[in-house]
Order: C-alpha cells, then structure tokens, then sequence
C-alpha cells in the first residue's frame, strides 16, 4: 500500500495552478515511481471567481491559509504567492510546526535563505526552493548534490528571461529598447511594471540564492552591484557586434581566495562563449569548480510550466525523504573568513562610448585622462565624422579598476566637447 503525503498549496496563480494540475494528472505515475500518494488536502487563494485550466472541488478550497499551516495532518506546505508578507509568516510558522516547505520565492529566499534552512534543521523537517531561481534547470540541486565536492569559484548566469528576450531582439530584429520591451509585453515575456526584470533586481535575488549555496556564505542581494539594460541602446548592440561581442545581462559571482565578486549588470560577451548564443528566454548558468573544470546548464527560465517542473521536483524529492527513515539535516556550514569585494575595486575590460564633437584634439583629450587614471585603450572606433554634430566614439579598454574608470569617466563628462554622459558597459572575456 503507498504510503501518503498530505500537502497545501497556497497560491494558486499561474505556478500554483500548473502544479495542482501536474499533482492531479500524473497522481498514478508518481506513486508507481515513488510508492507515495501525494495529495493535495487544500488549496489557499485569494481570488476563486478567475477560471484556471484545472479547478479544485469546493471542498479543497479556502481564502485563510491558516487552515493549511495549522493543519495537523497537512505534511507539506508549497508557497507560491511570492513577496515578503505573508510569505515569510507562513513558512516560518509551517517549518516550525515540523511541516516542509515547498517555495518558490526568489525575494524572500535572498534575504532569508540561511534563517529558514536552520528553522528547517531545528525542527526536523526539509525546504525546498529549485523553482526560486531558473525555473526548469536543476541549479540548486546541482549545487546540492551533483557538484557538492567541489570548491566553486565562478557563477555566470543569464538569470532573467524577460531581459534576455529583449536583448535578443535588439540584436537579431534591430529593434530598439523601448520596441523590444513592448514586444516581450505583447507576447506575455514581460510584466505590466517590468522595472524588477529590466533593473536587475530579479537576477541579484536569484544569484544570491546560488551564491550562498556555492560559497557557503551569508549573501543577499544587498551585497550586489546592480545595474539594468534599461541604458542599453541599438548602437550599442551594433558596435559590441563589429567588436565581436554581444551584449547579455549577466549575474555573476566569483571568489578569489577569500574575496567574493558579487554583481548584475549588463555585459559584453565574446561571440563564441557558452552564453552568447542563450536566446530569448531562455536562461543558463554557466559555472567553474576545482573538480569538474566547466559546466553549463541551460533550460527554460521562466512560465507556468518550467516553474511548475521545478516546484513538482521538489515535492517528490521530499516526499520520498519524509517518507524515508528519519531526518537527514542539511548540513551548511557558514564560512566566516569570506568578504564581500568592494564594487570600486572589481577589475575587468570596459566598453566606452562617448558622445563628442568631431573636433581634433577631442580624442586625444579623452585618452589622456584615461591614461592619468591608469586606463590603456585597447581598441578605439570613430566611424562617423560631422564637425558639426557630437558623434560616437566607442574605446575597449584593457583590464582596469572600476574605481578608476569611474573618475575617468567624470572628468571626461565634465569636456565641453562631451555632449553626453558616457555609456560604460564591462566585459567577460
């Protein structure tokens, strides 16, 4: 007889009803496959009236999701409203009534991630959270198993579907970024208010997450240089291409003894690297450890059914451990000897483009006060000449100190022959 797993659901939104519907449907596989019933004994939402693909009976249903929590027979509670309240409440209040957890909420987890894995061990019970972060790619559970005997020490990732979707469109249709953000809203690729994927803020939640696992290490989002794609223009696509490189928002976290670089921006990848051919939603999270060398990891990102995938993943994973003999805790050990770098003081190549007047001495102007900042021009293209109009010109540097670059860049700003603020984008060689 297959033992039986009682779980509630709280939010049943896009995620939440693609994993009722997978839960229903494939209710016989998985009970073959595991030897475990999962049950859905509740669902909890705010809104019943909006028809779904797959609607639960009256009875499953509730608008309190302290029916769920406080549920003695409920063995797993999945949460999937997102934000920080309630969310937090009733994860923290489920893991400490012995309850697993099931979330897929990227922010809370990059502010909370340590706290809640120790309420977890504490009260013998598990968290599971692979749909936080790159929706149908097994990152967290890599990180977890497959490359657990590794010392990692680079994380690249293409985190943020919506963002990748419209840098694709900038480079492949031409379209500039105002055009492409309106198409990736027409095909359902970008929320109403996109300002959390196309600030960067939704890749740092999420790199956070990975990074604790990787280094071990207390880490939130707060610890980020973040900047958006929001400044990135079509000539700058266009000249990243006639350098050799295209332009991807990437999430990256790399350690250096004891030194972590944490930071979001968008970047100036080589054509030819693992990354640069990820397109439109897609995400992939390219990854370098002491044992395996180089790995990448590539799938769907983001939807119903990759996060869905994800969330099922987890359920079935800690069904079969609940079900198993005792708690096995998850052992994470905090690495107290790792600092944060500090953001001036990251090194890398820079994209430098400058609008000025096509005048002579403008460009030996510019060269010498990167040069007094410690700054070497690498290589330099000035295409358009018009004495009359400020014109682009666009330097690569060689590796450079951001600190430097930074008051390079205001002294530069401050020329009369400058007409606007410089356009600065780094580069992952």
């Amino acid at each position: 007889m297959s033992k039986k797993i009682n779980i509630g659901i709280i939010g049943f939104g896009v995620v939440g009803s693609n994993t009722c519907l997978v839960l229903n449907r494939k209710k016989e596989l998985f009970s073959r496959y595991t030897g475990i019933e999962y049950r859905i004994k509740k669902i909890c939402d705010v809104d019943w009236k909006t028809e779904r693909e797959w609607m639960p009976p009256e009875q499953l249903r509730t608008d309190n999701y302290s029916e769920i929590v406080n549920d003695p027979e409920i063995d797993m509670v999945v949460e999937l409203i997102g934000k920080f309240q309630p969310a937090y409440e009733i994860i923290k209040k489920s893991l400490e009534n012995g309850k697993a957890v099931v979330t897929a909420n990227k922010f809370l987890l990059s502010k909370k991630l340590i706290e809640l894995i120790t309420l977890a061990n504490e009260n013998n019970t598990y968290l599971g959270f692979e749909a936080s972060v790159a929706g149908a790619i097994p990152i967290i559970k890599g990180l977890r198993e497959s490359f657990a005997g590794n010392r990692i020490t680079s994380i690249i990732g293409i985190l943020n579907g919506t963002t990748n979707f419209i840098l694709s469109a900038m480079t492949r249709e031409n379209k500039r970024f105002d055009d492409a953000l309106l198409l990736a809203r027409n095909l359902g690729y970008a929320e109403n208010d996109p300002s959390l994927d196309i600030s960067g803020a939704d890749s740092a939640q999420k790199l956070a997450i990975i990074s604790t696992y990787a280094f071990y290490h207390s880490i939130t989002d707060d610890d980020f240089l973040i900047e958006g794609i929001d400044r990135i223009e079509s000539e700058d696509i266009e000249f990243a291409s006639e350098l050799g490189y295209r332009i991807k928002l990437l999430a990256m976290a790399k350690r250096l003894d004891n030194l972590i670089s944490l930071r979001v921006h968008p970047t100036l990848v080589p054509e030819g690297h693992m990354l640069s051919d990820v397109e439109d939603v897609y995400n992939a999270v390219y990854l370098e450890g002491d044992l395996f060398g180089r790995s990448l990891l590539y799938g769907e990102g983001a939807g119903g059914k990759a996060a869905s995938s994800a969330v099922v993943a987890d359920i079935i994973e800690i069904g079969k451990k609940i079900s198993g003999r005792g708690h096995l805790p998850e052992i994470f050990t905090i690495e107290s000897d790792i600092e944060i770098q500090p953001v001036e003081r990251i090194e890398t190549r820079y994209y430098l483009r400058f609008t000025a007047v096509d005048r002579p001495g403008v460009l030996a102007s510019i060269a010498r006060i990167l040069g007094e900042n410690k700054i070497s021009i690498a290589s330099v293209i000035q295409k358009k000449e018009n004495p009359e109009h400020a014109v682009p010109i666009v330097m690569l540097t060689h590796r450079a100190v951001e600190k430097n670059v930074n008051n390079a860049i205001r002294e530069i700003d401050k020329l009369s022959s400058v007409k606007n603020p410089t356009q600065k984008i780094r580069v992952e060689d």
